[in-house]
């Protein structure tokens, strides 16, 4: 009886190459997709919770070095992260394809997930998470391609093959890597504790023709700055009384629940809201775009003092599950820190309009 040995790419006996040895890395690629699906498109409760794990465990590791880390890097971080498996596993199916084609693969992975977030409510895509993601991609490929040299390297020195069960504590840990690096870059919406006034704040038409009106006195909040729910500033007090005692109710519990709740945006007057929105139609090209994000002064529920904006993005999705009990609600789709006093305590809120445009 004949025993045939099939060969490997260096001539010496080694694994069939067929089927058998690339139908594991398509289910692990595949459920690699699946948990980056779910982390980044799945349902906010799950996403929230997750979230709030992974920052308190990033925040613990930083505690020694006190302010060199920002919460904005370790969202960046933590999208690179989360496509380092889809890089490792794209370079082990497409290993004959050299490391281009598993990089383009994972950059428009990125590119179609950023596009799914339009159709979410509360969900905006941003090109900053495709550049992270890329990145995260290109060190995945790097690291197979480097092991996959060393390993072809070593069989023709004569060392021992790898064990099988070697594939499948890979494949472990691209999965591990996915679930919990990819948990706190799960929201690609916006960045945290901001808003879309922070791009337009800092285009040049508001500095120009609106800088008169960015002061505290007219319920201006600078990019970044987190304004308690309870301040002693117009932003807060020009609230609607009824929607102040909510914001602050519901800050105590989020507190009582691990979250920081903040105001990023408050009570606006006639000519701050004038200047957004002037900045807004320079940076849009329109009047018509400028609405989808920012309204007129006579049309918009921050000059009422109706409206508040908040953040960071956990307290976001806190209290996009319970503002409900306090009678908050998310106006619009496309704003997910947008929230105005629209029930009764306990009362079921309305579905979001998709933007301004449509109220």
């Amino acid at each position: 009886m004949t025993t045939t040995h099939h060969l490997s790419a260096d001539g010496a006996p080694g694994a069939p190459s067929g089927p058998r040895r690339t139908g594991p890395l398509l289910l692990a690629a595949a459920a690699v997709l699946f948990v980056v699906g779910c982390i980044t498109l799945g349902p906010t409760g799950f996403v929230a919770d997750a979230r709030r794990a992974v920052v308190a465990g990033v925040e613990t590791l930083a505690a020694p070095w006190p302010g060199t880390v920002r919460r904005a890097q370790v969202e960046a971080v933590a999208n690179a992260l989360l496509f380092v498996p889809v890089g490792a596993l794209a370079a082990l199916v497409l290993r004959r394809s050299g490391p281009v084609l598993p990089l383009a693969l994972g950059g428009a992975t990125s590119v179609l997930i950023e596009l799914a977030q339009t159709a979410l409510p509360g969900r905006v895509p941003d090109l900053v998470d495709v550049a992270a993601n890329t990145a995260g991609t290109l060190v995945g490929v790097a690291l197979t391609t480097i092991c996959l040299v060393v390993a072809r390297r070593s069989r023709r020195g004569g060392a021992r093959r790898p064990r099988r069960g070697t594939g499948a504590a890979l494949v472990t840990a691209t999965l591990l890597i996915a679930g919990v690096a990819g948990c706190s870059s799960a929201d690609p919406s916006v960045p945290p504790g901001s808003s879309v006034l922070a791009g337009v704040a800092d285009t040049p038409a508001l500095g120009a023709s609106g800088g008169g009106a960015m002061t505290v006195e007219n319920g201006y909040v600078a990019d970044g700055e987190e304004l308690s729910a309870f301040a002693d500033v117009p932003a807060i007090t020009g609230l609607d009384s009824a929607l102040r005692t909510a914001v602050q109710d519901a800050a105590r519990d989020a507190a009582a629940d691990g979250v920081d709740l903040h105001v990023s945006s408050g009570w606006r007057s006639a000519a701050y809201q004038q200047a957004l929105f002037d900045a807004a139609v320079h940076r849009y090209g329109s009047p018509e775009a400028a609405r989808e994000w920012v309204l007129r002064p006579d049309e918009s529920s921050h000059v009422t003092g109706d409206a508040v904006d908040v953040g960071p993005t956990d307290a976001m999705y806190w209290l996009s599950r319970y503002g409900s009990d306090y009678g908050l609600c998310q106006t619009y789709g496309n704003e997910m820190w947008h929230y105005e006093l629209a029930v009764e305590r306990g009362g079921q809120c309305p579905p979001p309009a998709a933007d301004p445009t449509a109220g």
